[in-house]
């Protein structure tokens, strides 16, 4: 009996290598959200940073035009900090999508895995009956060769 060969071996390849694709594109996703989210800490500890001096100015006394100034730079912070969690929303939305359809590939590649395993069963059950036919072909065969050797 020739060897197994999976009928549909070059799709499940395909789907595999279209789950690797998409594997990676999903780690890409999230380093740039792990990239977001320090962006975002750095944001917050500059914010704190400025809050702490601008206590210590008022503390100190100083003039009105540096408190202003201080006080734009926070301002202009806090927009870098709103448009900061606004990618990072959005982020999370194209990882969520994505897991989608790492899922669907993991499930298409899934489904080819059992349909393999299915079709080598059933060679696996031919290969068995071919075998038990040529047992019975050769030993009728000897029970022949036996019969007419004796005559």
């Amino acid at each position: 009996m020739k060897k197994f060969v999976f009928t549909l071996q070059r799709l499940k390849e395909y789907r595999e290598q279209v789950l690797d694709t998409e594997k990676g594109t999903l780690a890409e996703l999230r380093a740039d959200l792990a990239q977001l989210e320090a962006e975002l800490q750095q944001i917050l500890e500059e914010l704190a940073a400025l809050n702490r001096k601008l206590i210590e100015m008022y503390n100190e006394g100083t003039t009105v035009n540096d408190i202003a100034v201080v006080k734009r730079y926070i301002n202009s912070k806090q927009q870098e900090l709103h448009m900061k969690r606004h990618q990072i929303l959005m982020k999370n939305r194209e990882i969520e999508n994505q897991v989608q359809v790492v899922l669907e590939a993991t499930m298409e590649v899934s489904k080819l895995e059992r349909l393999e395993e299915h079709q080598l069963e059933d060679y696996k059950a031919a290969e068995l009956k071919e075998n038990e036919q040529f047992i019975e072909e050769f030993v009728s065969n000897a029970d022949w060769r036996k019969s007419h050797a004796d005559q």
